[in-house]
């Protein structure tokens, strides 16, 4: 395997240049200064799907290309492990701590990041739902120190060029040719946020291969029906 997961989750397919919209820019800006080492502390955040997890992937890629180790990690689901596990993550260039809210309520898991925080020479890269801020966490000294990081609220998924530059993006990338009907009705019907709209694409891509170039009626009923679902 490319990069540890620690038995958690599953590694995104994703890439930096995924995210090629202009509500990306300010994003895109920010993993360049993580690269030139001008940004030691990088916090995201933004709602439900926007894709915080695909950015945290794609970054995490960025260092494996370079050869320097980099590790993507959910506090939710480390809350059951061992606080242990996260000494661990020392050793990495690079760590990139997901669903940084669901340690609030969990003290010895906010004093275990914190510490990580005071002993980890390389670069921390944090997700949430919640600006640094807005965080409820028990322990005042990481409160600040996560405000004290670089942050970025990810784009909702709100603007039409956003989507149509991350869905051509992505395709592009990963050898996808739909009927171009298909492709507006996805942008223009389908989910606004990024991570789920890139999970749309999957379905649509599962349900597609193999599939004859001319699409019947019934067959281009059911695709819209699965971005239809996919949109609720």
């Amino acid at each position: 395997m490319r990069q540890l997961q620690l038995d958690i989750e599953p590694q995104l397919d994703a890439r930096i240049s995924d995210f090629s919209g202009p509500g990306w820019g300010p994003m895109v800006d920010a993993v360049r200064q993580l690269h030139a080492g001008l940004v030691n502390r990088f916090y995201v955040y933004g709602g439900a799907g926007t894709g915080k997890s695909h950015l945290l992937s794609a970054i995490c890629d960025s260092y494996l290309e370079l050869g320097r180790p980099a590790i993507k990690v959910s506090l939710l689901e480390l809350l059951d492990a061992p606080i242990e596990a996260i000494t661990s993550l020392e050793f990495y260039d690079l760590v990139a701590l997901d669903d940084i809210e669901a340690i609030s309520g969990v003290p010895h898991w906010q004093k275990a990041v914190f510490h990580l925080m005071n002993n980890h020479e390389g670069q921390l890269v944090f997700s949430s739902r919640s600006a640094p801020i807005e965080l409820r966490l028990e322990l005042p000294d990481l409160q600040s120190r996560l405000t004290q990081a670089v942050s970025v609220k990810v784009p909702s998924g709100s603007s039409f060029i956003d989507r149509q530059a991350l869905l051509q993006s992505v395709m592009t990338r990963r050898g996808i040719h739909f009927d171009q009907q298909i492709v507006d009705y996805l942008l223009q019907n389908g989910p606004h946020q990024a991570s789920i709209l890139l999970q749309t694409l999957a379905q649509l891509e599962k349900m597609l291969k193999g599939e004859k170039t001319k699409l019947s009626n019934t067959t281009i009923k059911q695709i819209y029906a699965l971005i239809d679902e996919y949109r609720q």
